[in-house]
């Protein structure tokens, strides 16, 4: 059987799989806010500029 490498969070094991997958999430998360943020920034100036 594969030995999995893992990390000890205090009292509890994660393995690198699931501490892989959130750090995915987290940056999917990341970089849509990041995305969606700089959008609606961006329409608020171009809005500006027409009136």
């Amino acid at each position: 059987m594969y030995n999995f490498l893992s990390i000890q969070l205090g009292e509890v094991e994660v393995s690198n799989l699931t501490l892989g997958v959130l750090i995915g999430f987290s940056s999917f998360t990341f970089l849509a806010v990041g995305i969606s943020s700089y959008k609606l920034y961006k329409s608020l100036i171009n809005n500006d500029n027409k009136d």
